[in-house]
């Protein structure tokens, strides 16, 4: 619904529709979609192409993101709700003179009532409050009625070893930048792929929103934020952003010359400040990448520093500034003398519970 009114899909549009947001944010492949939105019929790209396209122009030009070679995914958080059966009783339908009763009419009534069964209603009515939630959740101008959904017991939110991070439902902050680069790293070791590196001549991140049902939860539990990671060059970075819930923390690692820091962000405009700033040479240890980890205490509403285990520090109450609610977030950004940033990442984790 939009200001009140039904938005009307056919068929197959709203099949489209249904896989992204099966989906929960994960890229879909071109083949998949025809395969189960035409699952008895050859379709080329075409038909999925104007699928799309229909959907963008009826909830929003950026409710689909188009991934090139790939595929397509849903932009908006997606929450799983539940609903009441929805209950149809038909009107009785008048009465008629046996006598006069016209055969033809009388078919044509049967044909309607089957055709309107209730359970066709329960079922459309279901389906249909899944997707309006989406929806509601993006455009203040779109409004329906659904049900609380399941109480929330625990949040996992995870980029893991060398998979692409927009598989895994993050979003790329600037996906056109030119001096961008990212791509898995070759464990020699183990003679596998187990992590992902970013690279940037000026700053680029990945990330990951969480809903205002997830906000409200962490905000009134402990949780623990980690990164496995290591600095290449420059600067890089794991937060976690609540926007203007709450304050947002982040872990930065940083280049200087020939030495490496790990930080604890006070202040980023207009200039950098740290409420701590440790040197600690590990954070350029590609081949065997360090655990950091913020612990945060719900009661003392403060968070401290681990590495590898060990307590390093405590009393980290983050900042407010450029708190732009953009969830879990890691990346690299130019820093001191160096011309590009780059961070290896094998795991970056946010949990609450």
């Amino acid at each position: 619904m939009r200001d009140g009114q039904p938005l009307f899909l056919t068929p197959k549009e709203f099949d489209t529709l249904l896989v992204l947001v099966e989906a929960a944010g994960k890229v879909v492949g071109k083949e998949e979609l025809i395969s189960r939105v035409w699952p008895d019929s050859y379709v080329g790209d075409g038909s999925l192409a104007r699928n799309v396209s229909v959907l963008r122009k009826t909830l929003g030009e950026d409710v689909i993101q188009t991934h090139r070679g790939r595929g397509y995914r849903i932009a908006l958080p997606v929450v799983q709700i539940t609903s009441d059966p929805v209950v149809v009783t038909p009107e009785p339908l008048p009465k008629q003179n046996a006598k006069s009763a016209d055969p033809s009419a009388k078919a044509g009534t049967e044909k309607a009532s089957s055709r309107w069964h209730p359970g066709v209603l329960i079922r459309s009515a279901v389906v249909s409050v899944v997707l309006i939630a989406v929806a509601v959740s993006h455009f203040p101008g779109i409004r329906a009625a659904t049900s609380l959904g399941p109480p929330i017991h625990s949040i996992v939110i995870e980029k893991d070893g060398a998979l692409d991070p927009l598989t895994e439902g993050f979003e790329l902050f600037r996906p056109t930048d030119q001096n961008y680069d990212d791509h898995v790293v070759y464990n020699r070791e183990t003679n596998g792929w187990d992590r992902w590196r970013i690279s940037t001549a000026y700053m680029n991140y990945y990330h990951r929103t969480l809903s205002s049902a997830e906000k409200d939860f962490a905000l009134q539990r402990d949780w623990k934020l980690t990164c496995v990671c290591a600095l290449g060059q420059g600067g890089g970075h794991v937060n976690i952003d609540f926007g203007s819930r709450a304050a947002r923390f982040d872990i930065e690692f940083l280049q200087e010359e020939g030495r490496y820091f790990v930080a604890l962000t006070k202040q980023i405009s207009p200039k950098l400040e740290w409420v701590e700033k440790m040197e600690f040479p590990g954070v350029a240890d590609i081949a065997h990448p360090h655990r950091y980890e913020l612990r945060f205490d719900h009661v003392t509403q403060s968070a401290s520093l681990w590495i590898d285990g060990q307590q390093m520090f405590s009393g980290y109450r983050g900042h407010h500034q450029f708190a732009q609610d953009n969830g879990l977030m890691f990346g690299a950004a130019v820093y001191g003398s160096a011309q590009r940033a780059s961070l290896v990442v094998r795991t970056v984790r946010f949990e609450a519970n």
